[in-house]
């Protein structure tokens, strides 16, 4: 079975490789990974660049 991921902002098929964005650890040290297609990723770098 392909695993096919989304992205976790607009939860569309990402169809290419897109970013992996990792939370910073909490205090039992966990930590969340969110997938993003290149769309949001582009949207969210620009938010990084203000």
């Amino acid at each position: 079975m392909a695993i096919k991921p989304k992205c976790d902002k607009c939860k569309k098929e990402l169809l290419e490789f897109g970013a992996i964005l990792l939370s910073p650890p909490d205090k039992k040290n966990n930590v969340k990974k969110f997938h993003l297609c290149m769309k949001c990723y582009r949207d969210f770098e620009k938010t990084l660049q203000k």
